[in-house]
């Protein structure tokens, strides 16, 4: 029993992060960081989401880094459905966190954006604060893309082709329960 309640105390809880935010925005655009396709008009809608964001980890440094597991989903009002699988990287200083995070993922645009492809890409970074029950409050940017997997087409005007990779940046807030 000493080695199991050791790992059970050394293992952060999981989480359930809730969140609501807005799909495909345009007020922060960052193409530094997230390209998204200039000849494809943004397709703003809002979104509801939620992941499971596993507490054990295998990479973990003392108490201020981990790699962990997420699963998840996220649904648009105009009813394209996102769900994915990746790794989240908590960077943590007292109550303040910082996670970036990287899933993949299949995507039904079903009357929302075309994202060119059903195989699609998410990079996040959150930020946030963690409550001393272990529950969490935090914002998030994140970026779903096709990373140019998606079908080639024609430019009109010209025999170039290119292919549909439109991108959705999206900003998030979540609140996450402790299990």
């Amino acid at each position: 029993m000493g080695a199991a309640s050791a790992r059970a105390a050394d293992r952060d809880p999981d989480l359930l992060a809730v969140g609501v935010g807005v799909y495909d925005q345009s007020w922060i655009d960052p193409p530094a960081f997230f390209q998204v396709d200039a000849d494809t008009p943004h397709d703003r809608t809002q979104f509801v989401t939620a992941e499971y964001r596993f507490g054990w980890s295998p990479l973990k440094v003392g108490d201020w880094f981990a790699v962990k597991p997420l699963v998840g989903v996220l649904t648009t009002f105009k009813g394209s459905v996102y769900t994915y699988g990746g790794f989240g990287a908590d960077f943590r200083y007292g109550h303040l966190f910082i996670t970036p995070s990287v899933a993949a993922g299949y995507y039904a645009h079903g009357d929302g954006k075309d994202m060119g492809y059903p195989l699609e890409f998410r990079t996040q970074i959150e930020t946030g604060w963690r409550f001393d029950n272990g529950d969490r409050f935090s914002f998030a940017l994140s970026h779903i893309s096709n990373a140019e997997l998606g079908k080639t087409v024609t430019i009109p005007g010209t025999p170039r082709t290119r292919t549909v990779n439109p991108g959705a940046n999206n900003l998030v807030a979540y609140y996450s329960f402790a299990l």
